[in-house]
């Protein structure tokens, strides 16, 4: 299964460590706690209980800063001091944060299998739940959502057992991200606000701003862009003023995505010019693989796939060693520039090099992380589907399939066309049948946010309502997986039931406010669906 953007990189693992040595002011200012902090631990006596806390503490200031080398630093020097089994639980756990921040997956995880054995030897509860939390965000990042959800869950039981409600609401965001990368966006939707209002109440601002940022990138994956815009809007000015560049950051980047989704290209060129100039403000300087994925297809929009291809050569060349989903957002990314500029070769041997990468970097991961897993001792040892085993083949065969596409295309430019008629009258039916099918999504999504935008209901009560589409129980939730089917080409079943499509989209007009400023353009969408369904021999029934 894909992950979507892509894109998880600040995921919630912080828990409090002890109580605070180094008191934050109430401004949040990062700059000026990490100050603080350092005065008082030039106060306090080496290798005390309190020195040892101060500079927990500043490792975790400065990650929130954006200065890893300083918190590893940090970090290091006191892994190098002797330790009580809790101290090293901490200083591990911490290094574990860090590695998974700079997308060290396979470093993270070696670190919390080391706190969770440390957990198990001081028979903590609380510490077990947060290496639950953590080992689950890790799984997250590789894929593995089966994994991850069992390991998310187990965490928030143990949270809700200990009465633990800061830990309950980091589990209820890691478990709106997994909702997220799966397209269970209501699902996602509902994590986030409980998450954010348990955040606000223990008055934790830092987290309730990442929260929001998390909740408008859903609801941008749900092309109600608006509504992501205001979200982003109410955070920007706390988090500029508090130095919460990191998290800054990534607001401006989402600002970027939107604006690009809606082709507005300049204020693209605006958010992405804000987002280096805070990135600027972080010491680090590894580039930021997403903001550089995000500029090479603002350049291919523009028409300039020269500059796009070198862009998306230098994310490739930093993460081709690398299993993430960014990495084949990349390849991806890639091999479609080279074919809108008919460089079929070149995207030929992209596709080579991203089937080479599937056969051994995931094969090689997935095998490791599985083997840490039994060592670790952190599931029960049971059969167990092997769901990179089929992913593979599918993403392999896939490969395989773009890669004889473009050996045609490539064939086909280089000789000279037969039976020209034909081939025209061929590809006429194919053009009605990809526009009709595109014309269906476009429809059921355009419906789908009428409904939501202006009932403040769920498609699941749209499913209910309209009697329209089947409505599931699925792990003790609500789902609408055939209605759900039908928002992505991709997902679209080959012979839609574009009766159903146009039932529920009459549905929507007639029990939502008929002054919504997309009524009338859904009423022509309709009426073009039903001429181009008629006309095609696969949507007679």
């Amino acid at each position: 299964m894909f992950l979507n953007i892509v894109f998880i990189i600040f995921l919630l693992f912080s828990y409090p460590i002890s109580a605070s040595v180094c008191e934050q002011n109430k401004s949040v200012d990062i700059t000026s706690d990490i100050l603080t902090c350092k005065q008082k631990i030039s106060k306090l006596k080496p290798h005390s209980t309190a020195s040892f806390e101060a500079k927990l503490e500043l490792a975790v200031l400065y990650r929130q800063a954006g200065d890893l080398a300083l918190a590893n630093s940090e970090l290091e020097q006191l892994l190098s001091q002797s330790l009580s089994i809790s101290q090293q639980y901490h200083v591990t756990r911490q290094l574990g944060i860090n590695a998974y921040r700079q997308r060290g997956y396979i470093q993270s995880l070696t670190y919390f299998h080391k706190t969770q054995k440390l957990a198990t030897q001081l028979k903590n509860l609380s510490y077990e739940g947060q290496t639950s939390n953590d080992l689950a965000n890790i799984y997250q990042a590789l894929g593995d959502l089966d994994t991850a959800l069992t390991l998310f869950l187990n965490s928030y039981d143990i949270a809700k057992q200990l009465n633990d409600l800061k830990r309950q609401a980091v589990t209820l965001n890691n478990l709106g991200n997994i909702s997220r990368d799966i397209n269970q966006l209501d699902d996602a939707i509902v994590s986030f606000r409980q998450a954010h209002l348990l955040h606000t109440q223990l008055g934790n601002q830092t987290k309730a701003n990442h929260t929001l940022i998390s909740l408008a990138e859903v609801f941008f994956k749900k092309l109600q862009f608006d509504k992501a815009i205001n979200l982003i809007n109410t955070t920007l000015t706390q988090l500029n003023n508090s130095g919460a560049n990191t998290q800054a950051s990534r607001a401006y980047l989402l600002l970027a995505e939107i604006a690009l989704a809606q082709n507005k290209l300049n204020e693209a060129h605006k958010w992405l010019a804000t987002q280096k100039r805070t990135r600027s403000l972080i010491q680090n300087d590894k580039v930021d693989q997403r903001a550089l994925l995000i500029e090479a297809k603002l350049k291919q929009l523009e028409g300039n796939d020269t500059e796009a291809q070198v862009l998306l050569k230098q994310g490739l060349a930093k993460n081709h060693n690398q299993n993430s989903q960014l990495t084949e957002l990349f390849y991806i990314a890639l091999a479609q520039s080279q074919q809108q500029s008919k460089q079929y070769r070149d995207a030929l041997s992209t596709l080579e090099d991203y089937n080479t990468m599937l056969r051994q970097n995931r094969t090689d991961t997935a095998n490791l992380y599985q083997l840490r897993l039994k060592q670790a001792d952190i599931l029960p040892n049971k059969p167990q589907h092997n769901y990179f085993t089929l992913y593979n083949i599918l993403a392999i065969f896939s490969a395989f399939i773009a890669g004889v596409l473009l050996s045609y295309k490539y064939l086909a430019q280089t000789s000279k066309p037969l039976n020209t008629v034909k081939s025209a009258a061929s590809e006429e039916a194919t053009d009605t049948e990809q526009d009709t099918r595109q014309l269906i999504v476009e429809v059921m999504t355009l419906s789908l946010s009428i409904w939501e935008q202006t009932s403040s209901k769920t498609r699941i009560e749209l499913a209910e309502e309209s009697k329209m589409w089947k409505v599931n129980i699925d792990d003790g939730r609500l789902r609408v997986r055939t209605l759900e089917r039908y928002l992505a080409i991709k997902t679209l079943p080959k012979k839609p039931r574009w009766r159903n499509i146009i039932k529920t989209a009459h549905y929507v007009i007639n029990h939502c406010n008929e002054e919504h400023e997309d009524i009338h353009k859904l009423k022509q969408q309709i009426q073009k669906l039903e001429v181009l369904a008629k006309s095609s021999p696969h949507y007679l029934t």
